[in-house]
């Protein structure tokens, strides 16, 4: 290879440039709806075609663009948003590079067809490996139209690197999504290959367009969120703590009505929910974060996804006490336990107490008679053996160590959720939650190869969820049918639940199907069938297992341990979090100041 220095060809350097805003068809369908958004366009209609890897069709009836400004739309660095460098710190629009345009003709045909109010004709673009080849008056209504096709087709390369149809259609909706949560006042409608998938209507009320984007069901359970100080201000939703999901994709960060992606943010909203959402759990949100434009750098990212705050702190500060103030005092509506955030100014000794005393009164007074586990395990009658002999490592391959009850006394229960042991060296502490989890799991492989039993709805339960959950579900029917999930696409935003698996019979339906839905948005795209099988079995059995904060009875506790001592890989529940703790008789001494 030469190592001599040459300057690359203006089509090279065009097509490398490119690759900062065209990953995909996903960035396209965001530029072109941003420069819709940009000209005022009051309704936005997308069309997809083979998820958008064929063409992108985003037509709008914005401002249009004038007649003599069109050719000047495909060349570089042009912009009618800013006229000099600090300008850059004070646009309060998404485009101002003057890229996206021709990047996006560097690597696709561009076909634009646009007419100003007032202008009696339109006029009429093409634009192919970055040259304007075509420009004509033509008829067309006030607005723009911009038809992207042929695209990467003379860069074989980067097309090979697509996903599959269905993933680029996803990752187009979740551009539309995005803006459209942002962008109540405008209409959106979304076609894929002609069919009708996605309709957001123009509405005032920004808790309208949360329920049309993001579903019935976190709208039902939206908390509205307000914040304010000198020069930074907030608004938006976040969910009551009963309303969970399995990732945190679920929370969108706006600022200036941009999307963004922020470690802090996302850590100032979590740290709200601490200690009153189960652990491994995440609400949703959309918060929209206002400030003077000098005070944030949108430019540290080529995709701008993420900002640069000039004071993080104080942007961390609003927003972590603005959803904090709103979540004080929630009550769980089943009762099952209190939402509580303490004051920081409280004593942690005071919390401690009332902790201690909450628990004190729950612990059951087993720690007196001591019964050993193994006698009670043989005092339980017909505990069916759910994991053979078969589903063990054989001899010889790699295993974890397994647990077993032999030689340990059984106290009692803590805090309704660890159930304690002690032997004459060690304590030993068994998460409840994360063992029968780890059971469940066992038993749901062991019957992989069959179609888990199912118990049917006796009414048909719907689920309100966004368009490209929905085509989730839709890929996945077949796959869903084999683990006992029985579901039909009911419109174009919610899916009609018909039987869940028996084990999962007095489980939320749609607490599941959020989690499942969750669960194959993160699969990797050549995971095998079995892979996406038991992540849903992971998701089934973390459903099903007996929850933290519940008491179970000698008997309940000695099936658990039982079915536990029987299953193999029992050091760890399915998401790898330690089953159980000992602590060594030398540590507590220590502890103790005996040693």
């Amino acid at each position: 290879m030469s190592q001599h220095i040459i300057v690359l060809s203006a089509d090279i350097a065009s097509k490398i440039a490119a690759g900062e805003v065209v990953e995909r068809p996903a960035s396209i369908v965001k530029e072109l709806l941003e420069n819709s958004i940009d000209a005022g366009a009051a309704n936005i209609n997308v069309e997809l075609e083979k998820g958008g890897c064929q063409s992108i069709k985003v037509s709008d009836d914005g401002a249009g663009i004038d007649t003599i400004d069109v050719p000047l739309v495909f060349e570089r660095h042009a912009t009618s948003k800013i006229r000099s460098f600090e300008d850059i710190y004070s646009v309060s629009s998404f485009g101002f590079r003057g890229e996206a345009m021709p990047s996006i003709a560097s690597v696709a045909r561009v076909e634009l067809i646009t007419r100003k109010e007032g202008e009696k004709e339109g006029i009429r673009a093409v634009a192919e490996r970055g040259a304007v080849k075509e420009i004509a008056p033509a008829g067309a209504p006030v607005g723009t139209q911009i038809l992207v096709s042929n695209i990467f087709a003379h860069i074989p390369a980067r097309k090979k690197f697509l996903k599959k149809e269905a993933t680029e259609q996803g990752l187009c909706m979740d551009a539309i999504t995005r803006l459209a949560l942002a962008h109540p006042e405008i209409r959106f409608r979304v076609l894929v290959n002609g069919k009708e998938v996605f309709t957001a209507p123009q509405t005032k009320d920004l808790k309208q367009r949360v329920a049309a984007v993001l579903g019935m069901d976190f709208s039902a359970s939206c908390i509205s969120v307000q914040g304010r100080n000198e020069n930074i201000s907030l608004s938006g939703f976040v969910s009551h703590p009963e309303f969970t999901r399995a990732n945190s994709k679920n929370i969108y960060f706006y600022v200036h009505k941009r999307f963004v992606r922020d470690n802090s943010l996302l850590h100032a909203v979590l740290s709200a929910y601490r200690q009153i959402i189960p652990p491994r759990r995440y609400p949703a949100g959309v918060i929209f974060i206002e400030l003077p434009p000098q005070d944030v750098d949108v430019n540290v990212h080529p995709a701008k996804l993420e900002v640069r705050f000039k004071d993080a702190r104080a942007v961390y500060e609003l927003l972590s006490n603005a959803v904090a103030g709103q979540l004080a005092g929630l009550s769980a509506s089943k009762g099952s336990f209190v939402y509580r955030l303490a004051d920081k100014k409280e004593e942690p000794a005071a919390q401690a107490w009332t902790r201690q005393q909450k628990y004190t009164d729950k612990t059951s007074n087993y720690s007196s008679s001591g019964r050993n586990a193994s006698s009670m395990l043989s005092d339980i009658e017909t505990i069916p053996n759910v994991i053979s002999s078969q589903a063990l490592p054989e001899a010889g391959q790699h295993q974890q160590k397994q647990l077993t009850f032999s030689g340990l006394n059984y106290l009692g229960q803590f805090a309704g959720t660890y159930l304690v042991f002690s032997s004459t060296e060690e304590l030993l502490l068994i998460d409840q939650h994360a063992a029968h989890e780890r059971i469940l799991l066992e038993k749901l492989k062991r019957t992989s190869s069959e179609k888990l039993p199912a118990q049917q709805l006796l009414m048909p339960e719907i689920v309100s969820m966004p368009p490209h959950q929905i085509d989730l579900f839709a890929q996945n029917m077949d796959l869903l049918k084999q683990t006992g999930l029985e579901v039909e696409v009911f419109g174009k935003d919610a899916l009609a639940i018909k039987a869940l698996p028996a084990i999962l019979s007095g489980a939320q339906a749609r607490e599941i199907i959020a989690d499942i839905a969750d669960k194959l948005k993160e699969q990797n795209e050549s995971a095998s069938w079995q892979e996406k099988k038991e992540e849903i079995f992971a998701s089934l059995a973390c459903r099903a297992a007996i929850k933290a904060n519940h008491e179970l009875s000698t008997d309940e506790v000695g099936a658990l341990c039982r079915e536990l001592s029987e299953a193999p890989y029992n050091a760890t529940c399915p998401h790898g979090r330690p089953i159980t703790v000992k602590i060594s008789l030398s540590e507590i001494e220590r502890m103790f100041k005996r040693k």
